[in-house]
């Protein structure tokens, strides 16, 4: 019953693409993926607050908080985007996951060996520069 609903929420996101170009970071969510990693997915909405895909250039910093709430860089990634690079995702946990159109990046290793083993907490500094518009960004903190 979960893959036939999947596959007619995949059919509808597919038969009404949302050709609008995006405005806003909607949702930015972060897991722990291994001891030496993470994952970020981010979900883009129209001026309408519409999900929807983009063309661009996603930039992901991680920045670590030490035990005396120093912010220091950890690593950072950037890829691009395509339309076909988006897909339904869910973000939010219990009585709030939702699914959204979104990207799920790789795995971003942390750089840093000590972060590895002392810091479970940080910030996501989150850009997207889509093709004809202006950066969109979002500052998220995390605990892991």
């Amino acid at each position: 019953m979960k893959i036939a609903g999947f596959l007619l929420l995949v059919l509808l996101t597919i038969g009404c693409k949302n050709e609008n170009p995006p405005k806003a970071l909607k949702e930015v969510a972060v897991r722990k993926d291994g001891t030496d990693g993470l994952v970020v997915s981010v979900a883009l909405v129209d001026e309408n607050g519409k999900p929807t895909s983009g063309t661009g250039l996603l930039l992901v910093q991680v920045q670590g908080i030490s035990p005396q709430d120093t912010v220091f860089t950890v690593t950072e990634m950037d890829t691009a985007l395509t339309e076909a690079s988006f897909r339904p995702l869910l973000f939010g946990a219990g009585s709030l996951e939702k699914k959204m159109l979104g990207f799920e990046t790789s795995r971003i290793l942390y750089q840093t060996e000590t972060y590895r083993k002392t810091n479970k907490k940080g910030l996501l500094l989150v850009s997207f520069k889509p093709e004809g518009g202006p950066v969109l960004r979002q500052t998220v903190t995390y605990e892991l």
